[in-house]
């Protein structure tokens, strides 16, 4: 009897201290790295080492899995070294991110990500039409306004280097 006490108090103590996911705040220390291999990723990518910026991005992702940016960032990588079902996995994660952020703070700067991602997930028409969406549901959002002028992401999706990195 006592010991399925124990056990009883035991469960409830981890469903009450934090089985749950709990948003964390995160720390000095973790922003600075994720900062470092993000920083050393970008210049392997320039010098073309596109395999060492996986594994930096990869590393960073480690530690801060919740930024979209660095999945994009992968999503890239992944796609220079024609790796496109890593690189769409690494796209629809950053997707997911974004529609969840736009879900949870309504801030229209997540539409225009969801916009850019798609167009390298090679839906660039869907993207167009919910940059369209968040410019009705935010009209008073300039940066979205340009986002959809022909100079914007129109233009974007139809360079020559964005078609390299986009499936």
């Amino acid at each position: 009897m006592k010991r399925i006490s124990f056990a009883l108090a035991c469960a409830v103590f981890l469903l009450a201290t934090g089985c749950s996911k709990k948003i964390e705040e995160v720390s000095t220390a973790v922003k600075a790295e994720t900062a470092m291999l993000i920083s050393e990723a970008q210049f392997a990518s320039s010098i073309r080492e596109h395999a060492r910026a996986e594994e930096l991005i990869e590393r960073a992702i480690k530690l801060r899995e919740d930024v979209p940016e660095y999945w994009v960032s992968l999503g890239m990588a992944r796609r220079q070294q024609d790796d496109k079902s890593g690189a769409r996995k690494a796209y629809e994660k950053a997707l997911g991110i974004h529609a969840a952020n736009y879900k949870k703070t309504k801030d229209p700067e997540q539409v225009g990500h969801q916009a850019f991602v798609l167009g390298l997930l090679g839906r660039s028409e869907e993207g167009l039409k919910l940059l369209a969406k968040g410019i009705k549901e935010h009209p008073e959002n300039t940066e979205l306004k340009k986002m959809s002028e022909p100079r914007g992401l129109p233009n974007t999706f139809k360079s020559s280097r964005f078609k390299e990195l986009a499936i």
